[in-house]
């Protein structure tokens, strides 16, 4: 991307996300009604792992050091039920996903997961990603009538074999023959990217290694990934405003980069699901603090100071539109909010 779409995307984010901010986002006192009403407007992805085991050891990725290997355990159950309760309580619309850093599928209860999500949330739209690694034409099928929408699969290259199309694409259809299904392929650069053939969920696959990772500029996972980009954060970031992420073992995490398991994370973690009464609703609100830190450009606090996720480019002109878009307490800011908003579209479905 050049100069000017660096200026356009940044242009873009800014705006979009700057005239959606309001005072209660940034507030911890907020009543019950207050805090659903927040929650939804303005959440529109919950991502969640429900389980502490992967079966893999990726050189990007901070499990090549933080284990999650050994023990295979699940969420406990008071915190999956707050989870439930608090989707259904707010009839939620947006994205729910399995992601984070365990397996998904390496959970089987996943499929009963499923089934229960749909039926606390009937209007989400519920997402898995996964390696693929426990994958066959049968477990495939049982997810497929589940009431699952999306499947995300990265299939993972081992970083001493190099990275080309012909190794991709033989990756590509060794797991095509596992789940005896067809695919189409949509894109070969910077990797093999492929749409699944499935007549109920939207299957996409993306065959990818470390070589691929850094092309695509891999995040440090909050300063974890020591082979990343290293950067000084000074852009905005906007997750925690729309973004709600929760650890297998219940604890509410900051950004979706981050994780509880790590000592140098800790002060991202703003409470635990199911304990002292905090429910899903709850759990956005306290991150009220993390998103007066992130709101606008400028030194990024602990864990946030180097990543290098969706790091807009800093200029004059956007510096100062996020300030002035951002700053709740105008009246006149706040008339440009309401003009500009519907101009922004709906919330994103992920």
């Amino acid at each position: 991307m050049g100069r000017n779409g660096r200026f356009i995307n940044a242009l873009g984010a800014v705006v979009k996300n700057s005239v959606r901010m309001e005072a209660d986002h940034f507030r911890l006192d907020l009543s019950r009604e207050e805090t659903q009403r927040l929650f939804g407007n303005h959440v529109e992805l919950i991502e969640v792992e429900t389980t502490s085991y992967c079966n893999r050891t990726c050189s990007f990725c901070p499990n090549n050091f933080i284990d999650r290997h050994s023990k295979e355990l699940p969420m406990p159950e008071h915190s999956w039920q707050a989870i439930l309760e608090g989707l259904s309580e707010v009839d939620y619309e947006g994205t729910f996903v399995w992601s984070r850093y365990s397996e998904p599928l390496s959970e089987r209860r996943i499929v009963d997961r499923i089934r229960e999500v749909r039926e606390a949330a009937p209007r989400s739209r519920i997402c898995i990603n996964s390696n693929g690694d426990y994958l066959d034409a049968d477990y495939l099928s049982e997810l497929e009538r589940t009431g699952l929408d999306r499947l995300w699969i990265d299939l993972y290259i081992p970083d001493d074999e190099g990275y080309d199309l012909e190794v991709a694409t033989n990756y590509y259809n060794k797991f095509l023959k596992r789940i005896e299904r067809t695919g189409t392929v949509t894109a070969t650069h910077p990797e093999l990217a492929c749409r699944i053939s499935s007549p109920q969920l939207g299957i996409v696959s993306h065959v990818r290694n470390v070589t691929v990772m850094k092309a695509m500029d891999m995040s440090d996972r909050g300063g974890l990934v020591q082979i990343a980009r290293e950067t000084s954060r000074v852009a905005p970031s906007y997750r925690p405003q729309k973004h709600l992420v929760i650890d297998w073992v219940g604890s509410i995490v900051v950004c979706c980069q981050l994780r509880s398991d790590s000592p140098t994370h800790k002060t991202a973690v703003v409470g635990k699901i199911g304990v002292d009464g905090v429910g899903l609703t709850d759990a956005y609100v306290r991150l009220a603090k993390w998103r007066e830190g992130l709101r606008s450009y400028g030194p990024k606090p602990g864990a946030c100071s180097a990543c290098n996720v969706s790091e807009y480019e800093s200029n004059r002109f956007t510096r100062v539109l996020s300030r002035f878009l951002g700053d709740t307490a105008s009246a006149t800011s706040g008339f440009f909010r309401t003009a500009l908003r519907p101009l922004t579209g709906k919330k994103q479905r992920y």
